[in-house]
């Protein structure tokens, strides 16, 4: 069929209008690359404000951990013990001349220098303050430490078994300043997640008790774990805080509940605390996470939520004894091979992941270092870095200097020279 008219004009008009439907697709899709690009700037953008807001904050929460009440050590005493369950002690401490006490952030910790060593030696451990902060006390809730069922060949705890045998009224103790980087802010409150197990949960205590002082506007939901109505600290207290805040909910977990403990009264699941547990539990996992407990509980959790979605700077932990949990993945592979001497001795060791840390490593090999709290908490482990570099395989909760490392969380950083 031919075209009406003349065709030249018709074939004519017909390239114009493909010219024109060209530019226009043309420009349509200029605008959504450039609108593709701009989102990927922002994006970027985005993502680097969330970083430095990260860097920010944990560099805010370094110097608020580090700011410490009192220099060196003090004597503070004994005014009360309270049993809290058949293996913890609360002890409440009090200034000799019935000062008041300087605040610290709750979930911060007290060290302590106690004559439990052979002989009187001094031995250092650090117990988390287990209340909010008062003037008038300090209050420590202890677990007598014993040997572990499977492994009855290894020793007890020396420290808890010391103070849980001799704290009486009157008893005085050698006291380092409220200290960690493990902490709530209540002048900056936030929705939390406090996860806890067994005496773990004492720090977390003192965040509700914070919480409830404070009469923060925030959601806070607490998820505990026991063995048992028996060895649940503080039952009475968080029920009494949780239903005087509708926005403090509560969850508490037995593993083995005896036949006295009632579902629906004294726990509301069987088990231990898991990330299941937190997805049925939670809304969603827009939270700062609190975690305290045993290794096994901290060693899972956290990498799940970090797979869950939870970023790394949302999750506060804190680990007593060997570190409880390592986020030292890449640090570690990279310190294998690495030299490591400990002045005066002339021969270098060559690291080869076996310890999990130089303190350990310092032990294998016979050296001997001091150590307290060997989770980066006490500080005496600290020793000077003469040659080379560490890296901290966790953050630290007390300050060193440049030309320093705790040796219970530190690998080395290639070849290094410790002075002992």
């Amino acid at each position: 069929m031919a075209p009406p008219g003349n065709p030249l004009l018709f074939y004519v008009g017909a390239v114009l209008c493909a010219y024109v439907a060209g530019q226009a697709i043309k420009g349509a899709a200029g605008v959504w690359w450039r609108r593709q690009e701009q989102r990927r700037r922002n994006d970027r953008d985005a993502e680097a404000f969330r970083q430095e807001a990260a860097t920010a904050a944990e560099s805010a929460r370094a110097r608020l951990s580090r700011q410490l009440a009192w220099e060196g050590r003090r004597e503070l005493v004994v005014s009360a013990v309270v049993d809290e369950s058949p293996d913890v002690k609360s002890l409440y401490l009090i200034d000799p001349e019935s000062r008041p006490l300087p605040r610290f952030l709750p979930g911060q910790y007290l060290t302590l220098a106690l004559p439990a060593g052979p002989g009187g030696e001094e031995v250092v451990r650090c117990y988390s303050l287990s209340d909010r902060p008062h003037p008038e006390y300090y209050r420590l809730s202890i677990r007598r430490q014993d040997a572990p069922s499977d492994t009855p060949e290894a020793p007890p705890g020396v420290a808890s078994h010391w103070l849980h045998r001799h704290a009486k009224k009157g008893l005085r103790l050698a006291c380092e300043a409220p200290r960690g980087a493990f902490f709530y802010n209540p002048g900056e409150p936030r929705p939390a997640v406090l996860i806890g197990a067994g005496v773990g949960v004492t720090p977390l205590v003192a965040m509700l008790e914070a919480a409830d002082h404070e009469q923060l506007r925030t959601a806070t939901h607490a998820v505990f774990g026991f063995r048992d109505g028996a060895a649940h600290l503080f039952a009475d207290r968080v029920r009494e805080i949780a239903a005087a805040n509708p926005l403090i909910t509560t969850l508490f977990a037995y593993s083995s509940p005896g036949d006295e403990d009632q579902a629906g009264t004294h726990y509301d699941t069987a088990g231990r605390v898991t990330l299941e547990t937190l997805r049925a539990a939670l809304p969603s996992s827009n939270f700062d996470f609190f975690l305290c407990g045993p290794p096994q509980m901290m060693q899972a959790l956290v990498p799940e939520l970090l797979d869950w979605g939870v970023p790394e700077e949302a999750i506060h932990f804190e680990a007593f004894g060997p570190a409880s949990v390592s986020l030292g993945g890449t640090a570690a592979d990279k310190a294998i091979g690495s030299p490591v001497r400990f002045a005066p001795n002339e021969d270098p060791h060559v690291w080869d992941g076996e310890c999990s840390s130089l303190l350990e490593m310092a032990e294998a090999i016979g050296v001997p270092l001091a150590s307290g709290c060997r989770a980066g908490n006490c500080g005496a482990c600290r020793v000077r870095v003469v040659e080379g570099k560490t890296i901290n395989v966790r953050s630290p909760g007390t300050l060193t200097e440049d030309d320093e490392c705790l040796a219970c969380i530190s690998l080395p950083d290639g070849p290094v020279t410790i002075e002992t």
